[in-house]
């Protein structure tokens, strides 16, 4: 029977059993990421035939004075040096893969370019982008654990080192950790200075790859200078804390118990409602949502954007991470009527839905409405440290019991094997008594 003519061939469906498999996903994946490449190519060119090309997009202005300020601190190694050092293999391999499998589901959230925001058409390969400065990070972040194994250093890493250009300086020769290539070694140093080391060191956690790739669209996915406006977010704004490796997310725990606070106080009504337990519960629930990722898929295109240069700019250095709370609370405002007419036995389960899809409905040039006061930041502040020592206390105190416990197992097992011993040397002394003796009856 006749009809009309199809475009192209309907795809082919996999023979049972041989759907899903690892190897098929990972070609398919790599055959889209070469199209996606040869798209841009071809579009590049296309433009260019025809002088439609223009100007690249610029830096937004706003971030331009702090690349500079970061990329030229006193002892930063170069990106270039970071980055050469993680293709060797100085980020070890569980993180290395936790990043990728995030790279590949970041940008279906990123917005739409907006303003001076967004990441430029001619950007090539911003999974790869992505995901290189990811791992420059935690390299930066692991300087900071102390000095590094010095033994197996491969070859690779050799030559690479060969590639930092001018101004590296001594830094640009220091060994990674390979705790996936050294062995053994390389893991004991690890947990060894993660448990000494009071300072927090911040860590690779879902959802950065989402705010470094919001950071890589003020510089209209410039590569480098997104990696600097990176650093600064997770340094200077949220700080080492924030992510901590040890104890876990220290000062994302602190900020939960003041946005609690800072809700119960904005609201009453609705507080009294969810009570302290259904408060805790819907504000925990939430903030890890929206603070780990920096609300990135949270928020509707426009007012992201807008939250993400004032969480930039900085307007509070006694506590660089109040917008986030700021921005939370707003959003529960917004939806406080919705949340109010609900019953109060549903109130609990359905918070987080009604906040998240009156986010996702936000019309262009929304913003919080929440005046604060400098006392009042500062109070919010205090609340989030003393919450960050009462869990850095709690911490320590189950590492300790741990800790006891495994010295406890370890001395029952001694003690057991001991015993057992014992009970052998017995049992042989008893047969050879019992021998001699019956060999002393026979004579």
């Amino acid at each position: 029977m006749g009809g009309l003519p199809t475009r192209g061939r309907p795809p082919v469906s996999p023979p049972a059993g041989t759907a899903g498999t690892a190897g098929s996903a990972s070609t398919q994946r790599s055959r889209r990421q070469r199209f996606r490449q040869w798209r841009r190519r071809v579009k590049r060119r296309l433009k260019g035939c025809f002088g439609l090309s223009g100007r690249a997009p610029e830096i937004h202005p706003a971030v331009v004075p702090i690349i500079e300020r970061k990329r030229t601190a006193p002892n930063s190694r170069s990106y270039r040096a970071l980055v050469a050092e993680a293709e060797a293999g100085g980020v070890p391999a569980a993180v290395v893969h936790q990043i990728q499998l995030d790279v590949a589901r970041t940008f279906p959230a990123i917005p739409e370019p907006s303003g001076n925001w967004g990441w430029s058409e001619e950007a090539a390969d911003r999974e790869s982008c992505l995901a290189r400065v990811l791992m420059a990070f935690e390299c930066r972040a692991l300087d900071s654990l102390g000095p590094r194994p010095q033994k197996s250093l491969p070859m690779l890493l050799k030559i690479r080192r060969s590639w930092c250009g001018p101004g590296d300086g001594d830094a640009c020769v220091r060994t990674p950790l390979m705790r996936h290539s050294v062995g053994g070694e390389a893991r004991l140093w690890a947990e060894e200075v993660s448990a000494s080391n009071s300072d927090p060191v911040p860590t690779y956690v879902q959802g950065c790859s989402m705010m470094a790739a919001m950071c890589l669209g003020f510089t209209a996915g410039r590569e480098e200078e997104g990696f600097w406006i990176f650093t600064y977010l997770m340094e200077d704004v949220l700080g080492p804390e924030f992510f901590s490796r040890r104890p876990a997310m220290m000062g994302y725990h602190g900020d939960k118990a003041a946005l609690a606070q800072l809700v119960a106080s904005t609201m009453p009504e609705l507080a009294e409602r969810l009570g302290t337990a259904g408060l805790a519960e819907c504000v925990s629930a939430l903030a890890a949502r929206c603070l780990l990722s920096g609300f990135v898929g949270f928020l509707s295109g426009e007012p992201l954007v807008a939250f993400w240069e004032e969480l930039l700019a900085n307007h509070w250095p006694d506590y660089p991470r109040l917008p986030l709370l700021l921005w939370f609370t707003g959003l529960v405002q917004h939806a406080e009527r919705q949340l109010q007419q609900a019953p109060s036995d549903e109130l609990v389960p359905i918070f987080f839905r009604t906040v998240q899809s009156a986010s996702r409905e936000l019309p262009r040039g929304w913003r919080p409405v929440l005046p604060l006061s400098q006392p009042r930041a500062l109070e919010l502040r205090q609340v989030s440290q003393e919450a960050q020592e009462k869990y850095r206390q709690l911490q320590e105190e189950l590492n300790f019991k741990e800790m006891h416990a495994k010295q406890v197992s370890a001395s029952l097992d001694r003690s057991a094997a001991q015993l057992a011993d014992a009970l052998k040397l017995a049992s042989s002394a008893s047969a050879s008594a019992s021998a001699a003796s019956a060999a002393s009856a026979a004579r």
